[in-house]
């Protein structure tokens, strides 16, 4: 029996050879004019609704992270690489390299795994450095030990290291949580997001969900949830103020109250 699609989007599937890029995309981001942008192993790829366009970076290395920033410059990090791309007089993106802002000592950084617009502030999350471009001037913060997440949440900047778990971004510094780390330090969080009041979501790749509240972590345990864990939690966003959905290495996405 058909299912009734009524009420239903479309779901149109782009092969490899239509938009022309790499097999593998990392992050997207949708700009104001509601043009996608994916960061691809090939390049930064670019998709209006009718055409795509593949933009590689100077030094041809893949595309993990992008962000639309405050001035809708369309920022891109790769390896050893991170910058903006914006329109030409012809409309053709162009890429503008950031990284000769940084002290010459810490230019070799690897993957740039999260890019965050936070208080018009541009934050480049590598595995042992995160960037913070400001008014054309950087700070550099390094890890403890590594860095595996950086996001906002309920308009606050967080970031995890394994070695002291979840941190905020305070008053120009990144200051642990007064609370005990319970996360594990081999787990990487892959995402915080709000559940209403203080209360937060902490996912993890490896030991599933956490409540993050004023008295600590909880671990959220239901026959579901460890179906997840054991599937393991890539990245996770919200999608309504009832769902959010949780995207699995081994399993798909997971989509739950």
């Amino acid at each position: 029996m058909a299912q009734n699609s009524i009420g239903l989007p479309d779901v149109i599937n782009y092969p490899k050879l239509v938009y022309g890029a790499g097999l593998q995309s990392w992050d997207m981001k949708q700009d104001r004019n509601g043009t996608m942008y994916f960061a691809n192993n090939e390049g930064l790829v670019s998709f209006d609704g009718h055409y795509w366009s593949l933009y590689p970076l100077p030094n041809k290395t893949i595309v993990r992270s992008v962000e639309i920033g405050a001035d809708h410059r369309v920022y891109a990090g790769g390896q050893d690489e991170f910058g903006y791309f914006s329109p030409d007089q012809n409309g053709t993106l162009r890429f503008t390299s950031l990284t000769g802002l940084i002290p010459e000592k810490d230019r070799s950084f690897g993957d740039v795994w999260d890019i965050v617009n936070f208080k018009n502030d541009i934050f480049f999350r590598t595995p042992n450095k995160i960037y913070r471009i400001s008014n054309g001037v950087v700070a550099v913060y390094k890890a403890s030990s590594e860095w595996s997440f950086m996001g906002i949440c309920q308009g606050r900047l967080y970031a995890h290291d394994y070695l002291h778990g979840i941190l905020r971004f305070e008053n120009n510094t990144w200051s642990p949580l007064t609370v005990p780390n319970l996360l594990g330090t081999n787990d990487p969080v892959t995402a915080i997001l709000p559940v209403g009041g203080d209360s937060m979501i902490v996912t993890t790749l490896k030991n599933g969900l956490f409540i993050l509240h004023q008295k600590g972590f909880t671990k959220i345990s239901t026959a579901i949830t460890a179906q997840i864990q054991q599937n393991r939690i890539y990245a996770a966003t919200v999608v309504n103020d009832k769902w959010i959905a949780q995207a699995t290495n081994n399993d798909g996405i997971y989509n739950r109250p």
